[in-house]
């Protein structure tokens, strides 16, 4: 063997060896991360994703619930402007039972009735909704948010169960928010998952390792671009639910959250649920997320309380400018998506089942013109956005007709027409 073709295979052989030693230590680093994500709150927050398949079902306590969210709240944590109370939620103080001479209500659902995007408590629709129905001056009202960001309607089921069925509510708004709650803890969906057909997409799923080290550049660079907000500290004259003071004074409306370019990405991303393509994959899982809310319909309603499912429409569903900067984005064309088919086939399979549902996208696809309803570069409410939520909600829970879109408008809001959005 010539000295040419031995310093060829020594070469060789360094190679391999060093593409073994880099693979031991990857799969090291990987049982590594999987190994301290069952012990740290923190790493489970920046490796998960909603999406991510989990089983709430045989969770026996509050506590052992909220801790297989994503984010897994503590009691009296400072979350947003506001302590969180004794039972982990951003609301007041609340005990079992009926609200003797009032009437309760209870908010079940993801960020959107958690926070809003950090909202301020006084300017949050459960805040509005409780204001408006307390201004009739029948009864005393109570509404009570227990929202949990990172979570659909197979951990709102589980709630209700442990937690919402104790507190013998008169009715129950489920918000369900069109933009992931179809997805979440749903495992693999493909692109309705998040869009990800690609090498980054794959290695997400398959590695913990991977997922950590993406997200958390992803969380780092929202953060750079993001004006923090007023960090407190449980001290004295902070009390368990109830806001922060100077929170809402120093909160800014107006911030983006996150830059243009990565917005646009997550409504692309978002968007998928509407591509034709994908009509097959759709009606899956709106099969699972149909036969969870009929559940909890039936279990809510047993108890002789109302349910309602308030269904939440994304940005790009009100925003035709937000439509046209996903599809240059993407280079798709606006007649690949059927932008109202996930309102469209979740209230026609709900009703079918008497399920109450409120549509909110034709009040605030009417409404269009005196936006914006969404802050800015954020997938959540801003006030006006809230408080025509809220507006609707309170007429429709006013009422004893079911919600349909014809019975939402009033409260201030005046019906307008949608004409030449039927793509």
């Amino acid at each position: 063997m010539s000295a040419a073709r031995q310093r060829s295979g020594g070469r060789r052989r360094k190679v391999l060896v060093v593409a073994c030693q880099v693979l031991v230590v990857l799969l090291l680093a990987e049982a590594a991360v999987r190994l301290a994500a069952t012990r740290s709150r923190s790493l489970r927050m920046v490796m998960q994703a909603s999406a991510d398949a989990t089983d709430f079902t045989d969770a026996g306590t509050l506590p052992e619930l909220m801790e297989r969210t994503m984010l897994g709240f503590s009691p009296y944590d400072v979350q947003y402007g506001f302590v969180l109370n004794s039972r982990s939620f951003r609301t007041r103080e609340y005990q079992p039972g009926a609200n003797v001479g009032g009437w309760r209500i209870v908010a079940l659902g993801d960020s959107f009735t958690f926070a809003s995007g950090g909202l301020p408590h006084e300017h949050h629709w459960t805040t509005a909704l409780e204001r408006r129905l307390a201004r009739r001056g029948e009864q005393a009202v109570e509404v009570l948010r227990l929202g949990v960001p990172g979570t659909g309607p197979a951990f709102q089921l589980r709630l209700w169960q442990l937690e919402a069925a104790a507190l013998m509510p008169d009715a129950v708004v489920l918000g369900f928010f069109v933009g992931n709650d179809f997805t979440d803890h749903r495992g693999d969906c493909g692109v309705l998952c998040g869009g990800e057909r690609s090498l980054s997409g794959g290695l997400a799923s398959s590695s913990a390792l991977y997922r950590t080290g993406r997200n958390l550049v992803r969380v780092l660079e929202a953060r750079a671009d993001r004006e923090a907000t007023p960090a407190a500290e449980l001290a004295p004259g902070l009390k368990p639910g109830e806001p922060v003071p100077g929170y809402r004074d120093a909160f800014n409306p107006d911030k983006p959250s996150f830059r243009r370019d990565d917005f646009v990405a997550i409504e692309a991303r978002r968007m998928a649920l509407c591509l034709r393509s994908e009509d097959a994959a759709f009606e899956a899982l709106l099969t699972r997320v149909a036969a969870e809310l009929v559940q909890l319909a039936a279990e809510v309603k047993a108890t002789g309380a109302r349910f309602i499912v308030m269904v939440i429409p994304d940005q790009y569903q009100v925003d035709d400018g937000l439509v046209e900067e996903v599809l240059a984005a993407t280079g798709n064309r606006r007649e690949d998506y059927d932008l109202q088919r996930p309102q469209r086939r979740l209230t026609a399979v709900l009703e079918a089942e008497d399920v109450e549902v409120l549509d909110l996208l034709p009040v605030f696809r009417a409404k269009a013109e005196r936006g914006p309803f969404y802050r800015p570069s954020d997938t959540h409410w801003n006030r006006a956005g809230n408080r025509i939520a809220a507006a609707a909600l309170a007429r429709t829970l006013g009422s004893g007709a079911p919600a349909t879109s014809a019975a939402v408008f009033g409260d201030g809001f005046e019906s307008g027409s949608a004409a030449g959005w039927e793509r």
